[in-house]
């Protein structure tokens, strides 16, 4: 087995801090790490910025754990007691790495809050001062933002052009308060431009004064503190429906062990607010139970990872305790696969009504068809989810479990069409692994080769003898 990686010695941003530490002191974070180093930081300044870097290198071994928990468990390698040791050594790394992190996150957060009470007073104006994560959502917003619609979920969204992720929510209140509007002549799964008013300007600019200080010090900002914000939930606005809740039906269950408890709060429960049911289907007898899952956190996280969850719960009915499995998987047709091949009916699987979006021609219909009947004939070896609105696209590289087969590595290709609300999926045949894994960076990277074609076998539905058409060519980057 390869050795491990080293983990990354660059700095890693924390986005959810960030910003809350650069609306506090006026620098951005390469800034105040020049600053630190150059000795010109007061006391409290540069005690806020070594808990900062203590918290990005914590960061980064969360990161690195998580990476090689993920490829150790990817089917990379042969599967023997010392793959599943390296594996449990892994994730109890990962764990203590995630300890380490959290602590390190209360103390710059304590290091933080003596500065940002400092300038917690009233405006000259006297209007309420804004508080530290609406001046940080500000400040996101300032650079460039859009208000999106998830396709699949249905999950609304700010994203704006430093990464940061602004919920729904956070934005119902700023526009309520009119520091925010938005160009709703655009769709809002293309994007609505998002943008600051001139109070939003007005405030911040406010927010900006501090008294005379020392040359050199970092200015504290006036912000208030967060349970003092003015935007209460009274001043929200309708908006969309929330998404549909999976309905898990486990209220008198008990986990079956130990262990299952365990691995189910761990996978399951603790981002049970951020799941979105794209399908599911409960058993007359209320035995089992069958869920296709969009985690909306996954899109915080590493880019490109998987953001569906394949989920069967197993009840036993007389002793009131269940069990589950779950697969996370980059397609909803692979999904649904795995739930057919563990019982559900492949009729009852269906995605809901609005969830999603349709296929675009009858060659996407037909191979989602064939991948929910063969999904168990491949191994999933590799996938890269870009949910960038300008370009939603799925790259993903199977083997075929059939040493036979013409083409062993092959690859899916999906592309979403916001404007239309509709997709394509194709499918290449590859000889070797690296040459599927080429064809997967080149698209990432702009390129629109069309995929080479897959010799099908007489088992096989779909058309057989013909390759599917490629989507039609279009510039890089862009989905239309």
């Amino acid at each position: 087995m390869p050795p491990d990686p080293a983990p990354g010695t660059a700095r890693r941003a924390i986005p959810q801090l960030d910003h809350r530490v650069e609306a506090a002191t006026g620098h951005d974070i390469d800034t105040l790490w020049a600053h630190r180093d150059r000795g010109v930081l007061d006391e409290p300044h540069a005690r806020l910025v070594d808990r900062h870097r203590e918290l990005a290198k914590a960061e980064t071994c969360v990161t690195f754990h998580r990476t090689l928990l993920h490829r150790l468990t990817s089917g990379e390698f042969p599967i023997d007691s010392a793959l599943l040791a390296r594996i449990d050594r892994a994730a109890h790394q990962l764990e203590e790495a995630a300890g380490e992190r959290d602590a390190a996150t209360a103390s710059v957060i304590a290091a933080l809050e003596p500065i940002e009470q400092v300038g917690s007073t009233t405006e000259p104006d006297g209007h309420e001062p804004l508080m530290a994560a609406d001046q940080a959502a500000l400040l996101a917003i300032a650079g460039g933002a859009k208000l999106y619609e998830h396709l699949l979920s249905g999950r609304i969204s700010v994203a704006t052009a430093s990464g940061t992720r602004i919920p729904y929510a956070h934005l119902q209140r700023l526009e309520a308060a009119g520091l925010v509007s938005r160009d709703t002549s655009h769709p809002v799964h293309a994007g609505q431009p998002v943008a600051l008013t001139d109070a939003a300007r007005a405030a911040l600019a406010d927010s900006h004064r501090v008294p005379d200080r020392r040359p050199g010090q970092c200015p504290a900002r006036g912000l208030a503190d967060r349970r003092a914000s003015p935007l209460t939930p009274a001043h929200l606005a309708k908006g969309p429906m929330p998404p549909s809740e999976p309905d898990l039906r486990l209220d008198d269950f008990e986990a079956a062990d130990e262990r299952t408890e365990e691995a189910f709060s761990h996978a399951i429960g603790t981002e049970q607010d951020m799941l979105t049911a794209l399908a599911e289907h409960h058993t007359p007898d209320g035995a089992q139970s069958y869920h296709l899952l969009h985690n909306g956190a996954v899109t915080w996280g590493i880019p490109g990872e998987p953001q569906l969850v394949a989920l069967h719960l197993q009840r036993d009915m007389e002793r009131r305790t269940f069990r589950f499995e779950h697969a996370q998987l980059p397609l909803p047709a692979m999904g649904q696969s795995w739930l057919i091949h563990r019982g559900c009916p492949p009729d009852a699987i269906g995605l809901m009504p609005g969830m999603g979006t349709a296929p675009a021609d009858e060659t996407t219909r037909a191979l989602e068809q064939r991948l929910m009947g063969d999904g168990d004939h491949f191994a999933l070896l590799h996938s890269y989810t870009r949910d960038d609105p300008d370009d939603m696209t799925t790259v993903v590289v199977l083997r075929a479990l059939d040493e036979r087969s013409p083409a062993p590595f092959r690859v899916l290709h999906e592309e979403a069409d916001t404007d239309a609300g509709t997709h394509t999926l194709r499918e290449g045949g590859f000889a070797t692994v690296a040459e599927a894994l080429q064809w997967c960076d080149n698209r990432l990277g702009g390129e629109t080769a069309p995929l080479p074609p897959v010799r099908l076998t007489a088992r096989s539905t779909g058309p057989s003898g013909t390759a599917p058409a490629p989507p039609a060519q279009r510039p890089p980057g862009r989905n239309r």
